[in-house]
């Protein structure tokens, strides 16, 4: 196998934060932003020619026609004590879903034929919630389906809500073929653990893993280092040593690297994009001189299930 490198945006607009009414009633994720978010991301990608993966929450790309519909099959669920939607209800109740909805994202994205359309669930319910039942998770994995299926998407790669793997064994029944999995150090240290990780320049990639229900696992790669917060007062220069570090072992040893970020970062985070600039340039100049391969998820699925002898997909 050679070095892979893989590309993927957790696409959910206040979906993703819809248990965070601070966050919420800042209102720093509009529709407005948000196109304007998934556009500089495309016009980046084409720049170096490399394709990517767009895991949606299939609520937020909604047209404002099916929303009536929709709505009324939004039911309330209990996640971890509390109503995953009662920050919803409560922008409905005003009449102010912005933020909410961005069907404009997923078309942008279908217009560019060369990135996949991947799943976040539904509405960004964790499956590892408290009180999350196995019936909670057929009804978001099945109304996921459908409303990919009615753009005519085929929904074959799925990245778990919060990052938190839950019941992947369910994710067949659906038509998956692969997940994202978490990066074993995702979060061990907490929020500062994070932080410090983003100093780490001997950062290595990550090997294959084994497969999970008979789905191939893909490997977590590394969150971007998203400009907000304290991770502004890490320098550009040691992010892209970490980076160099992690996509130079990918591509020496046939190992897998990851990059992923919500597309809504680079509203609260502009600069952000400048730090995933750097990220694909060392990819291309590593695609150019080592050989190292840019693919999506389901087309890492596809070649894992060749090598291993095990049924592909189309």
């Amino acid at each position: 196998m050679a070095g892979l490198f893989l590309i993927s945006f957790d696409c959910e607009g206040n979906w993703g934060i819809a248990d965070r009414r601070d966050r919420i009633e800042s209102r720093f994720i509009t529709r407005h932003g948000l196109s304007q978010a998934y556009l500089a991301l495309l016009k980046l990608l084409d720049v170096y020619d490399m394709p990517a993966t767009f895991a949606f929450v299939m609520a937020f790309v909604l047209r404002d026609s099916e929303r009536a519909e929709w709505q009324t099959r939004l039911t309330d669920v209990t996640c971890d004590g509390r109503n995953w939607m009662e920050n919803f209800r409560r922008a409905e109740s005003r009449c102010d879903l912005d933020g909410w909805f961005c069907p404009e994202a997923l078309d942008m994205v279908m217009a560019d034929r060369r990135h996949e359309i991947g799943c976040h669930g539904l509405r960004h319910v964790p499956f590892t919630g408290e009180g999350v039942t196995e019936d909670v998770i057929r009804i978001e994995l099945a109304c996921a389906s459908e409303i990919a299926s009615s753009r005519g998407i085929d929904l074959r790669t799925f990245v778990f809500p919060r990052n938190e793997v839950g019941r992947p064994d369910l994710l067949a029944e659906y038509g998956y073929r692969g997940f994202r999995n978490a990066h074993p150090r995702l979060g061990r240290l907490g929020r500062i653990g994070n932080l410090l990780r983003e100093c780490d320049v001997w950062e290595r990639a990550q090997p294959e893993e084994t497969s999970v229900s008979g789905l191939v696992s893909i490997p977590g790669g590394c969150f971007i280092n998203w400009q907000k917060g304290a991770r502004r007062l890490v320098p550009r220069s040691l992010c892209r040593a970490r980076w160099k570090s992690i996509i130079a072992d990918a591509a020496d040893n046939d190992r897998v690297a990851g990059v992923f970020l919500h597309p809504h970062n680079l509203i609260d985070g502009p600069e952000t994009l400048l730090f995933l600039e750097d990220v694909l340039a060392l990819v291309a100049e590593y695609r150019e001189k080592r050989g190292l391969r840019v693919v999506t998820q389901a087309e890492y699925c596809a070649e894992r299930a060749i090598a291993h002898c095990t049924p592909a997909f189309n």
